[in-house]
């Protein structure tokens, strides 16, 4: 089956030079040029994937990333000019589930995507373990839900990856390049701050629902899904 992408960008010229790419690549693309048109596409069909610029014209790419997430968790890959620090972190922050800095490298890019498309279909494959129950929390794999004291929890896609890695090894420390290389797909660098920032926002959502924390650090080592909380 097709992998679906929409890829809302302003520059003509790189919105062909990627569809044309991705095309080859076995992708159907869907585009769009402002950040309005992009929210309706986003709202009224199904993706496989969003590639999301942040400066757009009528609406910018946080504020569209912010008003999808409430009811849509169709992974988003952030392609932007703007790599600063801050960037990264706010859009990780508010749902992204990546974050690739242009100008973009096509053989990155494309391995990326195909990444987060294996993780995608993993997860699939793996439906039949149909719910996780451990310390309060329900993952459920079949409709991508989880809850926590019966509340249910609205996470990213990535953020649903990263808790299910955690509890599907939980009462064991993972080491972040572990969950890095399986969630993201890719070799964390020393630098690179997803992991965690992802993990506290999953630690955030949990909070309202129990505590203490259920996602123990340990220093130097990585992180632990508790069995029980301590």
């Amino acid at each position: 089956m097709t992998n679906k992408v929409l890829l809302i960008d302003s520059d003509n010229d790189l919105t062909t030079s990627l569809s044309a790419l991705l095309q080859l690549e076995g992708f159907e693309v869907t585009t769009c040029s402002d950040g309005i048109s992009g929210l309706q596409q986003a709202l009224e069909h199904n993706f496989d994937l969003i590639l999301l610029d942040v400066v757009l014209p009528e609406m910018n790419g946080f504020e569209l990333l912010k008003q999808l997430r409430p009811t849509n968790r169709t992974p988003v890959m952030i392609i932007s000019a703007r790599d600063d620090h801050f960037d990264r972190i706010y859009a990780l922050e508010i749902g992204a589930d990546d974050y690739l800095a242009k100008p973009l490298n096509n053989r990155e890019l494309v391995a990326r995507i195909n990444a987060m498309m294996r993780r995608l279909r993993h997860i699939d494959n793996y439906r039949h373990q149909n719910v996780l129950h451990i310390n309060e929390v329900e993952l459920s794999l079949t409709t991508r839900q989880v809850h926590c004291n019966g509340n249910l929890l609205d996470l990213t896609g990535s953020e649903f990856q990263v808790l299910y890695y955690l509890m599907a090894n939980a009462g064991k420390v993972i080491a972040k390049d572990q969950i890095g290389e399986s969630v993201l797909g890719r070799k964390i660098s020393y630098y690179d701050r997803s992991i965690d920032m992802h993990i506290s926002n999953i630690r955030k959502k949990l909070s309202v629902a129990a505590q203490p924390s259920k996602i123990k650090t340990i220093r130097g080592a990585g992180y632990i899904f508790l069995r029980e909380t301590a």
